[in-house]
């Protein structure tokens, strides 16, 4: 299991394939578990793809304090960058997008392309309100029901009636541990903070926002709205797609592939 150490925290990350770099950047309260097979299908596309556990949820290190911190997590996905054959790409979902960005606005040399899925970096009103949802699921519903709760919201219209048994088995493996809910909670509590729109104009690499037409989590608009604030961002809406849009969509993996294999 390769493992990088940066100022002090140990930051775990499964490696496959060969070719140029892609670092998977998971979103609230996951780790590398929620690509699946994601990092099989970039290594036969011919790249290096790498999934992060983020600092917090275990084989990584704790949080310190408990604390969630974007601008910490991100240097720890630069470190995985570092790791991985050049050019290095960093593919976030949802709040895994926002520690990518954070990354990107950096401008280290371990990050030439982002790519941002069902993910906006702009705060608001209704945003506030979702990740204050999220939190209370952490902290005043028992975790048995985590699954069930939040599969309405994780997918779209179209898979939850076309994949019931996909998922009706991801509803049954979602099993917090006590470790993960607090993993979960700190991360929520610091989305209800986070406004990331000053950052846009500090991503100087290519960059692809891909929303889902039928994500109810992060609107297709508040992905549309940062794209356009990010200098030359590529943006696209993928028809009957939710919020797992890789999960989804075999479209979206190809245009995230696609994009990928461009010229700078």
């Amino acid at each position: 299991m390769p493992t990088v150490d940066r100022a002090g925290r140990t930051i775990h990350f499964t490696r496959e394939g060969d070719g140029p770099g892609v670092v998977l950047v998971p979103g609230l309260g996951s780790g590398a578990r929620l690509f699946g097979t994601l990092p099989r299908r970039f290594a036969r596309a011919g790249f290096t793809c790498a999934a992060v556990d983020p600092v917090g949820l275990p084989p990584s290190a704790p949080l310190p304090d408990g604390v969630f911190d974007f601008v910490a997590a991100a240097r720890d996905v630069l470190a995985v960058a570092a790791e991985l054959p050049p050019p290095v790409a960093l593919v976030g979902t949802s709040l895994g997008g926002k520690v990518a960005l954070v990354a990107a606005a950096e401008g280290s040399p371990h990050c030439q392309r982002l790519v941002m899925l069902c993910s906006s970096a702009l705060q608001s009103p209704r945003g506030v309100r979702v990740y204050r949802f999220f939190e209370l699921l952490c902290t005043e519903v028992d975790g048995r029901w985590l699954g069930d709760l939040t599969a309405p919201f994780l997918f779209g219209e179209t898979f939850l009636r076309q994949r019931p048994g996909v998922v009706d088995d991801i509803v049954r493996s979602t099993k917090p541990s006590p470790a993960s809910r607090a993993f979960m909670n700190a991360q929520a509590q610091a989305l209800q903070a986070f406004d990331g729109e000053p950052l846009c104009a500090k991503v100087a690499v290519p960059t692809l926002c891909l929303a889902g037409a039928e994500d109810t989590l992060t609107l297709p608009g508040e992905v549309a709205a940062t794209a356009a604030r990010i200098p030359g961002a590529q943006h696209a809406c993928l028809p009957q797609a939710g919020h797992s849009l890789l999960l989804e969509s075999a479209a979206a993996f190809e245009q995230v592939v696609d994009f990928l294999r461009a010229p700078a």
